[in-house]
């Protein structure tokens, strides 16, 4: 039997493709940070109710932000670096 290697820190994981909303809410599901998939569909139904009828900037806006959200996930550097910070307790 041979030895498995160490799994340390945060490895990159394949981006997954996220053109539609429905894209994010699977790469939410896979990808984002725990509670990040019912967040998005509170902020988003918010934010799509709160919206004037020609003017969805602030949907889109929610959208950006989580898509955003999953990159950050999805890179190891900014994980890493969220990771010593709070082992540090340097985080706020």
């Amino acid at each position: 039997m041979s030895a498995q290697p160490e799994h340390r820190g945060w490895g990159a994981m394949p981006l997954p493709e996220i053109r539609t909303v429905d894209d994010l809410r699977s790469a939410l599901s896979r990808y984002g940070f725990p509670g990040d998939r019912e967040r998005f569909e509170e902020e988003l139904a918010a934010a799509i109710g709160a919206s004037p009828t020609n003017d969805f900037q602030g949907a889109a806006a929610v959208v950006r932000a989580y898509r955003h959200r999953v990159l950050i996930r999805n890179s190891p550097e900014i994980m890493a670096a969220l990771e010593e910070a709070r082992s540090t307790g340097g985080g706020t």
